[in-house]
């Protein structure tokens, strides 16, 4: 099998137009230089097209929820293989054949989800394994921060604008919602993340090695109209990062890198019972993002950063949370292990997903083409984590139901946003408004 597969990089060479479809490009040697990405992933097919590793992956895909067949993958190959033995000359194959061909066969080895961690829960949500909890869970009667806010006259659904699930915070709100994401983003930068802004409008490609995967008529997320190109709506700033890194080669002794963004984040969510409905699902929202590139040897350990940085901010809050070690199906195509923060919010009666980190060990970095020099001068791929250090609107929900008085305002808030707050001049009470704004 691996004579077949040097066989098949060797031919494929032969063609410059071919190469440049389906091999990887130079390596840059610094951080601030970059070479232009593959049109086609290096994926891993010394272990996809390895027969000793069928079965293994076939149990990945079935415990992640089935995404991907990595028998259509080997059936593919066979065709490849039977050309290349067939003994013809490699420049006697007809190129379009040749293209089509392994087409083919990368449309569904990119569908391929990443390796399941060992020790992870398999199964459903329902399996997800508490790690840890803090802060005093509210129990009693409360108003869900929709009801609380009525009379405020600080939120408002401006649905002729912008359709159902958009919202706009107006005065007292949204100096709270601006304190929460401060609070985040100052709190990760002064923990050694790097700060970076990047766009929202993402390609297709990069969103796909991402690890966002089409598995329903449903749209996951927001194209351009009319755009060739498939330009989405960025859920995520973790995509705007990884198009920032792709086809970037660092030297092994500038990782770990770790940055941090502040972004708008859009979902095509829908929701699945009243309970989450209004702020709780919202096409739209902001979100503070960490992103680590590194080593392999290191992505444990950083991703045990994340999570730390994550419960650090959320026990600052003063909110009751709880930490889960997340099944094998609420990985995504990308992650290998994944853990969540669910924030209880007492007026709804629930806990709600306000954070989550991942380690994708190198299924992002091979589909992107981001690499490291190692001290002997070997390039590797990266190792890439991610986690999400506040998003706004269902930590808002969190903080609102949690902190509310029998008065329909709000109680003395944690430090972090009285103290923001009063810094611009905000209220550091919030009561129900005597007037319209």
């Amino acid at each position: 099998m691996r004579r077949l597969y040097q066989l098949a990089l060797r031919s494929r060479n032969l063609n410059v137009g071919l190469a440049r479809r389906f091999t990887s490009t130079e390596a840059s040697t610094s951080e601030e230089d970059s070479t232009p990405p593959t049109l086609r992933p290096d994926l891993n097919f010394e272990f996809l097209l390895n027969e000793k590793n069928i079965e293994a992956i076939k149990e990945n895909i079935l415990n992640r929820k089935g995404v991907g067949d990595i028998d259509k993958v080997h059936e593919k190959w066979a065709v490849i293989q039977k050309m290349m033995n067939s003994g013809e000359k490699p420049n006697d194959i007809n190129e379009q054949k040749y293209a089509q061909l392994w087409n083919e066969l990368y449309d569904e080895a990119i569908l391929i989800p990443n390796m399941t961690q060992d020790g992870v829960p398999q199964g459903s949500e329902e399996n997800a394994k508490k790690v840890s909890e803090w802060g005093d869970k509210r129990e009693d009667d409360c108003l869900t921060a929709e009801k609380l806010v009525q009379n405020w006259r600080s939120l408002l659904h401006p649905t002729e604008a912008s359709g159902q699930r958009s919202y706009v915070f107006l005065g007292s709100l949204a100096s709270l919602e601006k304190a929460l994401l401060d609070y985040a983003y100052e709190r990760v930068c002064a923990l050694g993340f790097r700060p970076i802004t990047v766009p929202d409008l993402v390609s297709g490609e990069v969103t796909q090695a991402c690890g966002v995967m089409q598995r329903s008529e449903h749209p996951i997320q927001y194209t351009l109209a009319g755009d060739e190109a498939h330009t989405k709506l960025s859920g995520t700033a973790e995509m705007g990062i990884a198009a920032f890194l792709r086809g970037r080669t660092f030297q092994e002794e500038q990782l770990p890198i770790r940055l941090v963004s502040l972004s708008r984040c859009f979902r095509t969510e829908i929701s699945k019972s009243a309970s989450e409905a209004k702020l709780y699902r919202v096409h739209e929202f902001s979100k503070v993002e960490m992103f680590v590139v590194c080593t392999p040897e290191q992505s444990l350990a950083e991703l045990d950063y994340v999570v730390e940085v994550q419960k650090g901010t959320f026990q600052a809050l003063g909110i009751h949370c709880r930490q889960l070690e997340m099944p094998s199906e609420e990985l995504g195509a990308s992650a290998a292990k994944k853990f969540d923060i669910e924030a209880w919010m007492p007026g709804r009666k629930l806990y709600g997903e306000v954070s989550s980190a991942s380690n994708c060990t190198d299924f992002q970095a091979r589909r992107l083409g981001i690499k490291y020099k190692t001290a002997d001068g070997t390039t590797k791929y990266v190792h890439t984590c991610n986690g999400t250090a506040l998003s706004s609107t269902r930590t808002l929900i969190s903080v609102l139901e949690t902190f509310q008085n029998d008065k329909k305002g709000l109680g003395e808030l944690p430090d972090p946003l009285r103290k923001r707050i009063k810094q611009r001049g905000g209220p550091l009470r919030f009561q129900p408004a005597k007037s319209l704004a």
